[in-house]
Formats: C-alpha cells, structure tokens, sequence
C-alpha cells in the first residue's frame, strides 16, 4: 500500500511539473547549458534589453508574419532603452528645471546610438510570436547616461 501511494504521489508530482514547465509554445525559457545576460548592462560600454512583438494581423505566409513580429519587438526594445537612458539622465539631473525638455533632449542625443543597435538573439513561438535581446554598444555609454550634465546636442 505505501509502494502504490508513493508510486501514485510521484506520478502526480510529475505530471504538474510537465504541465507547468514543459509548453512547447512558451517563450523566455533559458537555452539549456548556456549563460546570458539579457537585460540590463553587460559591460560600461553594452546595454541589453529583452522585447517581444506579434505578427501583423492578417498575414498567412510564416516569413511575413516572423518578419512583422520581429520588426515590432526591434522597435519595443528602442522604445524601453529609450526610456530607461532618460529615466536614468533625468535622475542624475534631479535639479533640471524642465523635466520635459530635458527628457526630449535625451531621446534625440540617444536616438541614433539605440536605432543603430543590434539583435543579439530571436526566438519565435508556435503563433509567430517573437522575442529578441536587443543591445547598444557604445564606449563608456553607460557613464554618458548615467552622467547627469546638460545635454548639448
């Protein structure tokens, strides 16, 4: 009788944790055996960020819908390291007078570094769905957005 509940209790075990871990459709899972910073700065020089998009709806073909996904996360993640580098300046302005000019002057002194930045890695789930890491890489970025001097550009 113990041999059968125990056998009964190892079985349920089991199958929970493939019911919740194992969805072939999931995204953000870690690749098995490897290592990856993927949000956040790796280096003072490198800046990371994780974003996810959809395909345009309406489209059939696998290459159009991955192509459109891909192209709304790319643009997610400009937007979210936009946003933290200002947050960031702004921050270490905390005595500027105009929070808005400051944070517009932010985005365009950043905006070309971030729009020249690069996919790191793309996964796609079973909806065409995709998730990239998007980085920008620039010498000593992370002491140009964390310095909280004016902005002259």
């Amino acid at each position: 009788m113990k041999r059968f509940f125990s056998l009964c209790l190892l079985l349920a075990v089991a199958l929970v944790f493939t019911a919740c871990g194992g969805g072939s459709g999931s995204m953000g899972g870690a690749v098995k055996g490897e290592s990856f910073v993927s949000e956040g700065w790796v280096s003072p020089d490198i800046f990371r960020v994780t974003a996810t998009g959809v395909p345009k709806e309406g489209l059939t073909n696998k290459i159009q819908r991955r192509g459109t996904a891909q192209e709304a996360a790319q643009i997610m993640a400009q937007k979210r390291i936009i946003e933290k580098f200002v947050g960031a300046r702004l921050e270490g302005a905390a005595g500027a007078a105009d929070y808005a000019s400051t944070g517009i002057a932010v985005s365009k002194e950043f905006g070309g570094l971030v729009k020249g930045g690069t996919i790191v890695k793309s996964t796609y789930d079973d909806d065409d769905n995709c998730e990239i890491i998007y980085q920008v890489e620039k010498k000593n970025l992370r002491k140009e957005v964390d310095s909280g001097t004016a902005v002259t550009k």
